[in-house]
């Protein structure tokens, strides 16, 4: 008889650990850091000490949740969901969206000087790829969704008596075309899917429900990239923010570049080695030497050769001295403007977001928030479930 148990995550924004029980199997799905805790006890000079510590918190989940497991599975690679893989106490398999992103973003944490680098996992875990539209040998089925961190997937667990769908962190509406999706994720949408396969009956649908609550009014892709584009129209050049993951969003602006006759920049390393990692880029792209230094098959130009029509994309770690360096070379201008892409998930990140706002301001920067939450909407539940027709919803 199959079991789900919520472990973590039923009353917070991520952090989530639901573990199933089946007669002859155990597998995990999601693992993540319960950054609502962490922020209680830690900030910028008041640090981890250990693993054991986060244990000890609730920030890091309990040693005996892994006793028994099969496998990990890890519906996308944002903190709250991927969470400490050293954290995992026992030898096993972790099932990741993808081998050579993770790769990448390894190495920044790896090299962290902060609790980042207890993020990568200990050389007994065996990494492996989730498998795409096919049952596995744990009878787990990854479905592509979109979100703001690519890739991310739904998981479909088709236990011995009961039917399990987890659909981790998704939105309803993608910044990609029907075309675009197939193209990038060489697959169908959760709900596609399931619409074209009625066969598929789910028993217990695990569905998150990060925007109830929220005040935010219900941006959809679409409406963003028209206003970005409107924008990007009016000022010469247009500066956006994006998490390194969020490549559907990087995807669309390069889309908006090419469609404006706008050069397309990035001006930052680890946002150019993840581009390189999707199979198909809608624009000509190059790179920033002074910010990408690494070696890419995107062309490189300097700092003081750019055009001034053009989107650059940058991290928000970055962009105050990629705004600092263009007004060192006469670039700043009255004409230019930024947009910062709020992160996801929020609680991370928010914070700093003010202090960047603050700079821009001093430096006379026009700046607008923007914030396409990577989470379907409450007045989207209805036409989800409608779809999904799960017996019953955790």
């Amino acid at each position: 008889m199959v079991e789900v148990k919520v472990l973590a995550g039923s009353k917070s924004i991520g952090g989530n650990f639901v573990r199933i029980e089946d007669s002859d199997r155990t597998i995990i799905f999601d693992q993540g850091i319960r950054f609502d805790i962490m922020n209680k006890f830690y900030s910028s000079f008041i640090t981890p000490k250990s693993i054991t510590e986060l244990r000890n918190l609730g920030v890091a989940p309990k040693p005996e949740w892994y006793e028994g497991i099969n496998g990990i599975y890890i519906s996308h690679m944002h903190l709250d969901h991927l969470g400490f893989l050293s954290n995992i106490p026992i030898e096993t398999k972790v099932y990741l969206p993808s081998k050579k992103i993770y790769s990448e973003m390894e190495k920044r944490w790896g090299s962290s000087p902060t609790w980042l680098s207890l993020v990568p996992g200990k050389y007994f875990l065996k990494i492996e790829e989730l498998k795409l539209l096919e049952e596995d040998e744990n009878n787990v089925m990854a479905i592509p969704v979109s979100h703001s961190a690519y890739p991310s997937y739904a998981l479909l667990y088709f236990g011995k008596d009961e039917t399990v769908l987890y659909t981790g962190d998704f939105r309803v509406e993608s910044f990609l075309t029907e075309d675009e999706y197939l193209d990038l994720y060489k697959g169908q949408s959760l709900l596609d899917f399931l619409s074209k396969n009625k066969d598929i009956k789910v028993d217990t649908l695990i569905i998150e429900g990060t925007n109830f609550g929220s005040d935010r009014f219900p941006l959809t892709p679409v409406n963003a990239i028209e206003a970005i584009k409107r924008l990007a129209s009016s000022h010469a050049p247009l500066i956006a923010t994006l998490h390194g993951l969020d490549l559907e969003y990087a995807f669309a602006l390069m889309k908006a570049a090419s469609e404006l006759n706008l050069k397309c920049y990035v001006a930052s390393e680890q946002i150019a080695s993840l581009l390189e990692s999707m199979p198909k880029l809608p624009a000509e792209l190059e790179t920033i030497e002074d910010y990408v230094q690494n070696i890419t098959s995107f062309e490189g130009t300097t700092l003081e050769d750019v055009e001034d029509k053009a989107i650059y994309l940058a991290s928000y770690r970055e962009i105050v001295d990629f705004i600092k360096d263009l007004a060192s070379f006469g670039k700043l201008t009255r004409e230019v403007a930024a947009i910062l892409s709020e992160p996801e998930p929020q609680i991370e990140e928010a914070s700093e977001y003010d202090v960047i706002a603050n700079w821009l301001s001093v430096m006379g920067v026009n700046t607008y928030r923007v914030r396409v939450s990577g989470h379907y909407y409450p007045y989207q539940l209805k036409s989800i479930v409608n779809v999904i027709k799960p017996s019953k919803v955790k």
